[in-house]
Parts: C-alpha cells; structure tokens; sequence
C-alpha cells in the first residue's frame, strides 16, 4: 500500500471535516443568538470543537509524514495518539462549559423564541454532520488510522447530537421550558463518553499498551509451525495504527552463523509481510 496516498486520502478528509463542522457552528451560534436556544448554542460550540479536534487529527496526519530524525529514531508515528489525547482534552473541557450554563438554566429557566427555527437548523446540521462522518469513517477504517476514526466517530456523535437536541426543542416547543438545558445536558453527555473513549485509546498506545494480547499467541504459533524453532517471548511496542516487535528464539547451538542468520532474516521479513509489523527484531538464544 503506497503510504503517500494513504496520508493524502486521509488529510483530504480531516481537511474537509474541519471546514465542514466549521460552517455548521457558527451557524448554530448566529441563531442561537437569535432564538436564545442554549441547545443550539451548545450544539454549535460543540461542532466548533469538533472542527478543532479534526484541525488537530489533519495536522498529526501530516507529522506522520516526516522522516525519522537524529531526535526521533522511532519516526512520528505516536504523534497521531497525541492529537488524539489532545483532542480530548478538548471535548472534555468543552462539555464542562456546557453543563455548568444548562445548570444555570435549569434554576433560571428562560423561553426560547422562534423555536421553528432552532427545529430546522438543528436538523439540516445534524444531517449534514452525519453524511460528513460517515464518509471520513470510511477512510479512517480503510487505513485503520486511530486519530481519524476518532475524528470520525466525533462527528457521529455531533450529528446524533443534534437530533437529540431536535427532540428537547420539540418538547420545549409543546410548553416544557427547562427542556433546552435538559438538551445541552444531553449533549454534553455525548461528548463526555466520547472524550473517554479517546482517552482511553490515545493513552493504551503512549504508555505502549497492547489492546490486542491475542496477537501475540497468533505470532508464536506462527513462526513455531513455519520455521521449527522455540519462541521464548514476544515483546509488542504499537506505533500508532503499526507495532514493532521483539521477537527471542532458541536456535540449536549447533548451526553456523549463516545458517543463523538466514533463519533470523527470514522470521524478520515474516513479521514485516504476514502481520504488517513496522519493525522488528530478532534475538537468538541457544537451546
């Protein structure tokens, strides 16, 4: 798979995704100015850090790009978990600003004007945040790129969320007026789980945590059919959507060092082609 077009085809979708949700809040914003709706303006500060969370998954794409360096032995790979960790620092601080004003609201209750309006507006953004995220979800799980599913997954949520809010706004409209903060609440509650979420998947692979233990089994079993030789252990780093691996081996003491070699190099390229590894490393150990 040519990496070029891979990172191309994914900036072109955060890229997209950032103007896309960009457009939809400050539009939720103006009207909710207007209208007074406090559910469309937390669904337009929403979409607006939504576009925040995309600028930030587009520019740890493009990091992935660059070669490794004298700093960076490893390459950027890890960079695209801390655009995703970041992200949710985001959210998270977004949605406690949401819950604190439809706290306030609730103990004040204020009507909301022109609730046709706010109903239309939340949702034609609702339905285009969804055909957005559908389309970046396709690209994030064609690549398996952990910061664009994410990008991905928020925009889901923006656009559910939006119908969600659709739905307070039609009981407000029928005379329960503490039903707009009910709504932001609800809305905050989305972006509570979703923040959670990418802290959990950003963190597992910064502290090199492996969320597929099953992987290693499937590699021992692996290499011990194919090349008859004892796996030890197997030590597993990921890299972003990649991994490396540390591989040791009992090799019979017996066998020449060219002999050795060939082994080892043929177990190396076996890890790069039939389990896509990044990069790994074999250590002989005599029997």
């Amino acid at each position: 798979m040519d990496k070029s077009k891979v990172f191309e085809e994914a900036r072109r979708a955060a890229w997209v995704s950032i103007w896309t949700l960009v457009g939809i809040g400050v539009a939720e914003v103006l009207v909710s100015v207007f209208t007074g709706s406090l559910t469309l303006l937390a669904d337009g500060l929403d979409s607006m850090a939504d576009a925040l969370v995309s600028f930030i998954v587009w520019f740890g794409i493009r990091m992935l790009q660059k070669p490794k360096s004298k700093l960076f032995h490893f390459g950027y790979a890890k960079i695209e978990s801390l655009a995703a960790f970041m992200a949710a620092v985001v959210i998270l601080i977004l949605a406690s600003y949401i819950v604190y004003h439809a706290y306030e609201r609730i103990l004040h209750p204020t009507t909301v004007t022109n609730t046709e309006i706010v109903m239309v507006t939340l949702a034609a953004a609702g339905t285009v945040s969804l055909h957005r995220a559908f389309k970046v979800r396709i690209v994030a799980k064609k690549y398996n790129l952990v910061s664009l599913n994410l990008d991905a997954k928020n925009s889901i949520k923006d656009g559910t969320a939006s119908f969600v809010g659709l739905g307070t706004i039609v009981a407000a409209y029928f005379g329960v007026p503490y039903m707009d903060a009910v709504g932001s609440i609800l809305i905050a509650t989305y972006i509570f789980f979703m923040a959670y979420t990418a802290f959990k998947e950003s963190t597992l692979v910064l502290i090199d945590g492996i969320k597929n233990p099953e992987l290693q089994n499937q590699i021992t079993m692996h290499l011990e059919n194919k090349f008859n030789v004892k796996v030890e252990k197997i030590l597993l780093r990921p890299l972003g959507q990649e991994f490396s691996a540390q591989v040791h081996v009992e090799l019979d003491k017996n066998i020449t060092l060219d002999r050795a070699h060939e082994i080892l190099t043929q177990i190396r390229n076996s890890l790069i082609q039939d389990f896509k590894a990044e990069d790994a490393v074999v250590i002989p150990k005599p029997v």
